[in-house]
């Protein structure tokens, strides 16, 4: 089955590659998909091997352990990378990059969504987490989803209020997210490239974009911001190796050179325990972790 894969398939291909922190080991099966067809043929083979399949989109939110991922890793971005538009509405493929869709949206005068803006993910990743920030989320916007299931046949999903929470989309348990359609709104071209270079230039001065990192670790938990709590237990800037918690933004932890995923994990663990402990708060991960 893995001979019928169009695209591109690899073995123990290291996710250092394919994650913004540059972190991760290897993948034992990694399948670059080319359409639709190839993800059913990738399906087909997991299932009949018996294997775990994880799909990762730009691999921006993403923490891939040292020891790497076992089992078949769908990697979508470069495949479902299509967008049309038709009235008010973006119809996205799952690996259309969301700054890409905003750019081509804004070009023919429709916006909204600019509230996205400066989120590294493909339009995939973007609905497994609900990514967003304080002036809105993806789900916001989200019309239908659509996913490839298991058995190979294609469904559509209307959400319902409640069905996108905080940083998080419960996909069908094996299914793939293969495209959405979003709704967008009719704006002049110009306010909306006003808008985008005005949150460019704020995200640029508040987080730390030059290094490699994987954006916010942690979620905000209910009424305070992770980043306050992480500052205030005096982490700001601390080092294990080439991993530190930013200087610029506490809830950023950054790959400053040969940061292992280990690094990383003790990083988490040691920010856990001291915020819990002068806060008496528990902070959850935002970045999803992959692998053993």
């Amino acid at each position: 089955m893995l001979g019928e894969i169009r695209g591109e398939v690899r073995f123990k291909e290291p996710l250092s590659f394919h994650t913004s922190l540059r972190i991760g080991g290897p993948a034992d099966i990694f399948v670059v998909p080319q359409d639709i067809d190839d993800i059913r043929h990738a399906l087909k083979f997991a299932e009949r091997e018996q294997l775990a399949v994880a799909v990762i989109g730009g691999g921006n939110n993403l923490l891939v352990r040292d020891r790497g991922v076992r089992g078949v890793v769908l990697r979508l971005e470069g495949c479902l990378g299509r967008a049309e538009y038709h009235g008010e509405e973006a119809l996205a493929g799952a690996g259309v990059g969301l700054s890409t869709l905003i750019r081509e949206a804004a070009a023919v005068n429709l916006g909204g969504i600019e509230c996205l803006v400066g989120i590294p993910a493909t339009i995939g990743g973007a609905l497994a987490m609900n990514a967003g920030t304080p002036d809105g989320w993806i789900g916001d916007f989200v019309s239908a989803v659509y996913f490839l299931h298991p058995d190979g046949t294609l469904g559509e999903f209307k959400p319902s209020t409640g069905t996108f929470t905080y940083r998080a989309f419960d996909v069908p348990e094996g299914a793939v997210l293969v495209g959405c359609r979003l709704r967008l709104t009719r704006r002049p071209l110009a306010e909306i490239q006003k808008e985008i270079r005005q949150r460019l230039k704020h995200k640029k001065s508040t987080q730390p974009l030059a290094l490699a990192s994987a954006g916010c670790v942690w979620k905000n938990p209910s009424g305070d911001v992770a980043a306050r709590l992480v500052e205030k237990s005096g982490l700001k800037g601390r080092r294990l190796n080439g991993a530190e918690i930013s200087s610029k933004h506490a809830n950023f932890i950054v790959n400053r050179g040969g940061a292992t995923a280990a690094d990383i994990l003790a990083l988490m663990d040691l920010t856990r325990e001291r915020v819990h402990a002068h806060f008496g708060v528990t902070l959850e991960p935002e970045i999803r972790i992959l692998g053993e």
